[in-house]
């Protein structure tokens, strides 16, 4: 069996139910009656107590795939669809990498590996299509997390971010229960496993800085990008964390309402990279109203050599 769902489900199923719910699952004709028809009730040399336990907390998507395999009590006691390939939203439907999805089709849960990339064209206007699957999310051990405006809760975001190496919010906002935005602090914290994080409208404060540096795994970035970062972000903060990081490329771009006394501090930082012959640090790179071509080149040149280099 290659994947659950492609036991299970037919992802071009119009999501018609032509037959009965059993276990949390919606069967219809085809694979899903043909999958139960062979069901039968299962006598197990250990307690049903342990065997239930066992059904309900499988430690990998692979590990229940197996269980499945071998007894299907395991599926109607925990009815999951296993989605082990790239899931998309495009437009106005989802897709299991080019082919089209219907997430009504079923009501079992599903269980996420590989990538998630809700996309959208700018007439859309909603910002949800993310928060619609919650109800379904079993897990997600997804690698990529690729979000575009998208709104999400804080209570739901260590169940899409917690197994994400690499995650990418544009226009992404992320809300606490009371309607104020969460500081992207707080997204980096419970984004243990990410090596990249790129986030293009983050919410700051002036202690954001301060608070990144006691998150054990933002030490351990390969990649931090920020864009239309506010003023109130303590630039001095981070360049003395700059002169001494050894393992982070942080690229932040800088929103154009910063102050001309903002600008100037940056470009005296611009300029002592640009001056400096070797570094025993990683330079990072600036973007900015008031950096003008030449600086901008020789920094971008400084940044993705040093990128190479270290």
């Amino acid at each position: 069996m290659g994947s659950t769902v492609a036991l299970i489900e037919n992802p071009q199923s119009n999501g018609k139910n032509n037959g009965a719910e059993v276990g949390g699952m919606i069967v219809h004709n085809s694979k899903r009656a043909k999958f139960m028809e062979t069901y039968r009730h299962q006598n197990f040399s250990m307690p049903d107590s342990l065997v239930f336990y066992i059904a309900k907390n499988s430690k990998s998507w692979k590990l229940y795939q197996k269980m499945v395999k071998t007894c299907k009590y395991f599926f109607i006691k925990n009815p999951i669809l296993v989605i082990d390939k790239q899931l998309n939203h495009f437009g106005s439907e989802w897709t299991i990498e080019e082919t089209p999805y219907n997430m009504n089709q079923t009501t079992s849960k599903h269980w996420y590996d590989s990538a998630i990339s809700p996309v959208y064209s700018t007439e859309t206007k909603d910002h949800n299509i993310l928060a619609s699957i919650i109800p379904k999310l079993y897990r997600c051990d997804v690698w990529i997390l690729q979000l575009l405006k998208q709104v999400i809760s804080y209570h739901d975001l260590p169940l899409l971010i917690s197994s994400a190496e690499m995650i990418y919010f544009v226009q992404v906002v992320v809300k606490h229960e009371d309607g104020s935005n969460v500081e992207v602090q707080k997204i980096v914290e419970i984004a243990s496993n990410a090596t990249i994080i790129d986030i293009s409208h983050p919410t700051i404060t002036s202690k954001t800085m301060v608070e990144l540096l006691k998150i054990p795994n933002f030490s351990t970035l390969r990649e931090f990008t920020l864009r239309n970062v506010p003023e109130v972000f303590d630039m001095e903060a981070f360049y003395v964390h700059m002169k001494k990081n050894k393992a982070t490329d942080f690229y932040f771009l800088f929103d154009e309402s910063i102050s001309d006394e903002y600008v100037k501090r940056l470009l005296e930082i611009a300029d002592e990279i640009i001056a400096t012959k070797e570094f025993d640090y990683k330079p990072a790179f600036f973007g900015f109203r008031g950096l003008d071509d030449e600086r901008h080149l020789k920094l971008r040149d400084i940044f993705y050599q040093e990128y190479k280099n270290l």
